[in-house]
C-alpha cells in the first residue's frame, strides 16, 4: 500500500510538472449556472472522465480542429463548496499549441471580467502565461500533428515490447535450427503481429500528412481527378460532417508502399521526392530504407492474407524495422518542412 501511494505521488508530481495550470477564484455572488453558461459560450464541451474529485461540479474540454489549431486542448473544472466561492481551474499540457494557450488566457480574462475575483497561473497572480513563439502556419501545424501522432502510436508498441513477458524455452530470441520449432515460437508470432500495427501507424502518418498538404495546396486538380471512387457511405459521412472532404479524399489513396506514397505526394507538389529520400544511403547499409520498408509491407501482407509469419523476425530485427520507419518518417517530415518554408518540430 505504501509503495502504491509513492507511485501515485510520483505520477501526480510528474503530471503537474508536464502541464500549465490556473485557478480562478470568483466573487462570492457568482453562481454555478452563470459560470456554466459562460463556459459553454467559450466553446467548452462537458466531459465525464469517471474520476471522483471532492467538490467538483463538472469537467469540460476545449479543442479547435479548424486549421489544426489545437494540439492538446484545454481542460477545465468547476468547483463549489457550501461556504466557499466558485473556483474554476484550467490545465493545458506542455504540448499545447499557441492557440490552446491563447484560449486558456481568454478563459481567465472573461471569467475575471464578468465575475470579478482573481486568478493564479504558473506566472503569478493575475498574470497570463505568454506564448514563446508566434503561431505556426496551418500546414506546419498539420504536419506536426501527423508526426506527433506517429510518435505516440509507435511508442505504444515500444512500451508493449518493454513489458511483454514471454517465458519458457519455446520463446527463444534466436533461431532454433529447426524450422517447425521456429514456426510455433510465441515470440516470433508476437513480433509478426506487431508488423500490421506498425504499417497501420505508417499509413496513418502519410494519410494525415497528405490531408494537410492537400488542404493548403493551390494545385488540387491532379489529386481530385484521382479521387473518383467515393461510395454512398463516404458521401453520407461527408454530408453529415463526420469527415472533412480533404480527409475523405486522402482515404481513397493507398499509403503502404513507398513507391505509391511517393507517387501520391507528387500529385500535390512535384518537388516532394519521397522515393529519392528513402533511396539515399542509411548507416552504410546496402539495403535502402525504401527496400527495407517495402519488405515490411510484404511481411504484413503475407501475415494478414495467409497467416504466414517471418521466421527471422526476432527482437533485434524487429527493432531495426522500428528504427527504419522512424528514420523514413523523419526524412519525409523534414523534407516537406524545408520545401514549404517552416521549421520541423520534433518536440513531442
Amino acid at each position: 500500500m505504501e509503495n502504491l501511494l509513492t507511485i501515485k505521488n510520483i505520477f501526480w508530481a510528474n503530471f503537474k510538472a508536464m502541464s500549465y495550470t490556473s485557478t480562478s477564484i470568483l466573487k462570492a455572488s457568482t453562481t454555478i449556472s452563470q459560470v456554466q453558461d459562460v463556459i459553454d459560450l467559450l466553446g467548452y464541451k462537458r466531459v465525464r472522465d469517471g474520476v471522483k474529485i471532492p467538490n467538483r461540479i463538472s469537467g469540460y474540454f476545449w479543442a479547435e480542429e479548424v486549421d489544426y489549431q489545437s494540439w492538446a486542448g484545454v481542460e477545465l473544472d468547476i468547483y463549489k463548496t457550501l461556504k466557499g466561492p466558485v473556483k474554476v481551474t484550467t490545465r493545458s499540457r506542455v504540448a499545447r499549441s499557441y492557440w490552446d494557450l491563447s484560449h486558456q488566457n481568454r478563459t481567465l480574462k472573461v471569467l475575471r471580467d464578468l465575475f470579478g475575483g482573481y486568478f493564479e497561473t504558473d506566472a503569478g497572480r493575475n498574470r497570463y502565461c505568454r506564448p514563446d513563439e508566434p503561431p505556426p502556419s496551418p500546414l506546419s501545424s498539420g504536419c506536426y500533428l501527423a508526426r506527433w501522432q506517429f510518435h505516440n502510436n509507435l511508442q505504444r508498441a515500444s512500451i508493449y515490447l518493454m513489458h511483454r513477458q514471454l517465458e519458457g524455452d519455446m520463446a527463444r530470441d534466436g533461431p532454433s535450427g529447426l524450422l517447425f520449432m521456429d514456426e510455433i515460437n510465441p515470440r516470433l508470432l508476437s513480433n509478426n503481429m506487431i508488423v500490421p500495427y506498425m504499417i497501420a501507424v505508417w499509413e496513418e502518418y502519410f494519410r494525415a500528412t497528405f490531408t494537410a498538404c492537400l488542404r493548403y495546396s493551390k494545385k488540387r486538380d491532379s489529386v481530385l481527378k484521382q479521387a473518383n471512387n467515393l461510395s454512398h457511405f463516404d458521401l453520407d459521412r461527408l454530408i453529415t460532417g463526420v469527415v472533412r472532404a480533404d480527409r475523405l479524399i486522402a482515404e481513397t489513396f493507398s499509403f503502404q508502399r513507398p513507391g505509391i506514397i511517393a507517387k501520391n505526394f507528387r500529385l500535390i507538389d512535384s518537388k516532394i521526392d519521397i522515393a529519392g529520400l528513402l533511396r539515399k544511403p542509411y548507416r552504410g547499409r546496402r539495403q535502402s530504407l525504401f527496400d527495407s520498408i517495402d519488405g515490411v509491407v510484404e511481411d504484413r501482407n503475407r501475415l494478414v492474407h495467409s497467416g504466414e509469419i517471418n521466421s527471422d523476425l526476432f527482437d533485434r530485427q524487429l527493432k531495426v524495422r522500428f528504427g527504419d520507419i522512424t528514420e523514413a518518417v523523419n526524412r519525409v517530415y523534414n523534407h516537406i518542412a524545408k520545401i514549404n518554408g517552416f521549421v520541423a518540430n520534433h518536440n513531442y
